[in-house]
């Protein structure tokens, strides 16, 4: 059976407040309204509020306006040491070159993009019609288009150190948010030029990169 010890515990606490403060106590006590939570943002900038990782994050942007790799060479280059040179762990720091296996795979990546006008699938498919010829990355033996969608997006091939360009989606940000090189930092595979023409391929852009013959694959070998 349902009990009314909760009414008689409302009716004691009225009976206490009347006779304490001499005033009148509705029946019904009111309802106290809750006070909505802050929003918060699903993705918070740790570095930007933690000291130690803010003092980090500066110090491995000012090694990429100086040149050096700071992260796993991208598909195309290999990370070569750079003798007399030490990080803070002790290893030596090191500069990207081109690894000439790979990088002609990226030359021909974007000049498909740029001046042929093929989209991500149709790349994919021409390189895993071929992997002998177009080694895949990792150890999978095949070509994805989240690959090929981030060698299109690396502005490391046009020669300049980068860092924070892409999102989680490997769109780049806004150019205000990117971390470059103060000078070319290595060997380019691609031109600027090319380099935006994939951005956004466009006839008139295809048109006038094959009339200046900007995307010609570079001779690795000279």
């Amino acid at each position: 059976m349902p009990t009314n010890r909760p009414n008689r515990l409302l009716q004691h606490l009225r009976h206490w407040l009347c006779t304490r403060h001499g005033q009148n106590v509705p029946r019904a006590l009111p309802v106290p309204r809750e006070r909505p939570l802050p929003e918060t943002s699903s993705k918070v900038d740790v570095t930007a509020e933690h000291p130690v990782l803010r003092r980090a994050s500066e110090a491995t942007a000012a090694l990429v306006r100086q040149g050096w790799n700071v992260h796993r060479a991208p598909y195309g280059y290999r990370a070569m040491d750079v003798a007399g040179t030490r990080s803070g762990s002790g290893k030596p720091r090191t500069r990207l070159t081109p690894d000439p296996l790979r990088a002609p795979v990226v030359q021909h990546i974007f000049y498909w993009r740029a001046v042929t006008g093929l989209d991500v699938d149709q790349i994919t498919q021409r390189l895993n019609n071929n992997p002998d010829r177009y080694p895949p990355p990792g150890t999978t033996g095949t070509w994805h288009d989240k690959a090929v969608t981030r060698i299109l997006t690396n502005l490391k091939y046009t020669g300049y150190q980068a860092l924070r360009t892409r999102d989680e989606s490997n769109r780049l940000r806004p150019a205000e948010q990117w971390v470059l090189s103060d000078h070319p930092a290595h060997r380019a595979l691609i031109t600027t030029a090319l380099f935006w023409a994939a951005q956004n391929p466009t006839t008139d852009t295809r048109r006038a990169l094959r009339h200046r013959l900007l995307a010609q694959p570079h001779d690795l070998s000279a």
